[in-house]
């Protein structure tokens, strides 16, 4: 005798869903669904930053945002899922840049350090979960090994053409100076985690990126543009 057809799996919302053809989701209920599940994301952060991945309990991250332990696991129902969509919303703002005209400005790094300022939270959580990611058993293990090759690269490409005309300090090459400037980066906030009034991270990192260049950013990113067929 054939089982029985299973019944639709409906314990579990997610928000990124289309709905089919023919049904229309009660916009309320939508925007309650995004604003929850941003609440979570939101408590998750500073857990994440402060213990570490092995650290954190879904239990803990559901009392912070004031959720029941079901009802976190209706959004993200495993701890590492949970995890990778913190981080993915933590590095969007250097992420969409990846695959810019030319590759990503450096200027762009010294905007994110700025902006960090006031998210100490943030830095904290990428400082814990790069490092506990080094080990290949952790969630995020492919998520930051691309995460570095793409910024790596990325910067690269933007500093190739500063190789080709011959806008690099002796002895760099556009891959070595991307990966100075970025390991300074990481460096730094770290550093300013300790010391936050002595540790100037924005102002540091144009010495960094002017200690690389022999001209100012301004002049490589209008050869940049020029160079993508962009004149603005």
């Amino acid at each position: 005798m054939d089982a029985p057809a299973s019944e639709p799996d409906t314990t579990r919302a997610d928000v990124t869903d289309v709905p089919p053809v023919g049904v229309v989701r009660e916009p309320g209920r939508y925007r309650k669904g995004i604003a929850k599940r941003e609440a979570i994301l939101d408590a998750a952060l500073p857990v994440f930053g402060k213990v570490g991945f092995h650290g954190a309990t879904l239990r803990e991250i559901a009392r912070r945002c004031g959720v029941s332990h079901q009802s976190l696991m209706h959004y993200f129902p495993t701890k590492d899922e949970l995890l990778m969509a913190v981080l993915r919303r933590r590095d969007e703002r250097l992420r969409r840049h990846f695959d810019d005209d030319g590759g990503m400005r450096v200027d762009e790094l010294v905007a994110l350090a700025e902006y960090n300022v006031d998210v100490p939270v943030v830095i904290s959580l990428f400082i814990t979960a790069s490092a506990e990611a080094t080990s290949p058993d952790h969630p995020a293990h492919q998520y930051y090994a691309d995460y570095y090759e793409r910024i790596v690269s990325s910067t690269s490409a933007y500093l190739g053409l500063a190789q080709a005309r011959g806008w690099l300090r002796d002895g760099y090459t556009a891959e070595s100076a991307a990966r100075v400037v970025l390991a300074v980066q990481d460096g730094l906030q770290l550093q300013w985690l300790y010391e936050r009034d002595a540790v100037d991270v924005p102002a540091l990192m144009r010495l960094v990126i002017g200690s690389v260049l022999t001209v100012p950013t301004s002049e490589l990113d209008a050869a940049v543009r020029e160079a993508a067929g962009h004149t603005g």
